[in-house]
């Protein structure tokens, strides 16, 4: 195993025991009787902090959140995923109800997203890719994203935790490759806001025979194909 590959799984453990931690601090009594949003919100802010300081003394990789002057060539691929986020981020929207609470919970996806695209598409991945290449980073660090999620077992089932999972693996492949192909953080960011914003206002969906499991699967299957027009212009990627 090379150095870049151990540095990043060591990191990687050492943000999740953070992780395990900064919320087992926040389920002391006097701690949980904060509001959820608030809770998560300052969790957030600390993953953050830890992310930055990780960076700043152990990988120095840089951060671009800003756009190249040819965003309109490389952003062609991407132009599907963007597109559907859009609508998802329209509909979520439409269906909000209270102004205050949608506020809250937008401004919390955003610190989420923030938090999770600097940790493991920022500085993850792309330490990854000058030893995996981009294909093998992205399938890599997208597994460490994924297994993540395993911490939602203190207050969630299994069968969801599963689905859960695999939602967020191919998520994880979505947004590495459009981190690669964009060379900037700015589109998965807003992407995986818009994910998550979703996630938490949970809109209402009346479409027949569709359940919450069922739905998931559908959305797995849609990332898949958002995930194909950008292999086919850079098919490289998979050797």
């Amino acid at each position: 195993m090379r150095h870049e590959t151990k540095l990043v799984i060591t990191l990687w453990g050492g943000m999740l025991g953070s992780m395990l931690l900064i919320g087992l601090i926040f389920q002391l009594p006097r701690l949980t009787q904060l509001p959820s949003s608030l809770t998560t919100g300052v969790e957030e802010l600390f993953f953050l902090a830890i992310a930055l300081i990780l960076n700043r003394d152990w990988l120095r990789q840089t951060l671009n959140f800003g756009v190249s002057a040819t965003w309109r060539r490389q952003i062609r691929p991407i132009m599907p995923t963007l597109i559907v986020a859009a609508l998802i981020g329209l509909y979520t929207l439409a269906t909000a109800q209270q102004l205050t609470n949608t506020l809250t919970l937008l401004f919390v996806a955003i610190l989420i997203s923030l938090f999770e695209e600097t940790f493991f598409r920022g500085m993850l991945f792309q330490t990854s890719q000058s030893t995996l290449g981009v294909g093998r980073a992205a399938v890599f660090t997208s597994i460490l994203f994924s297994l993540t999620h395993l911490i939602n077992l203190g207050h969630q089932t299994l069968s969801l935790t599963l689905l859960q999972l695999g939602f967020t693996f191919v998520l994880g492949l979505l947004l590495c490759l459009i981190t690669a192909q964009t060379t900037s953080l700015l589109w998965p960011l807003l992407i995986h806001t818009v994910n998550d914003f979703f996630s938490m206002m949970e809109p209402p969906i009346n479409l027949p025979g569709i359940t919450t499991t069922s739905f998931q699967i559908i959305e797995i299957a849609v990332i898949i194909l958002l995930i194909l027009p950008i292999l086919r212009q850079n098919h490289q990627w998979l050797s």
